[in-house]
């Protein structure tokens, strides 16, 4: 992929967590938590926000593709074990 469509990607991402961030409200929060359902969705949101977060920590600036998603895959698989 072309490094414009990248950064074109990297731009649809960020403005699609912002929506979610500005829905993400604590009535919806708590609707979701007397839900059986509502709270798988929780530990949904729950593991993507944290499977990003530990890839834009664990993604270093050395273009080791390999090696970060080694990393990424190390972590996600650490997460679903849990």
């Amino acid at each position: 992929m072309a490094q414009s469509d990248l950064l074109s990607e990297a731009r649809s991402i960020a403005d699609l967590l912002e929506q979610a961030a500005d829905q993400f409200k604590p009535d919806v929060i708590r609707a979701a938590r007397v839900d059986e359902g509502g709270r798988r969705d929780l530990d949904r949101i729950e593991y993507a926000l944290g499977t990003i977060g530990k890839a834009l920590i664990l993604t270093d600036y050395s273009i080791d593709q390999e090696k970060d998603m080694d990393k990424l895959k190390a972590f996600r698989d650490s997460q679903r074990n849990n």
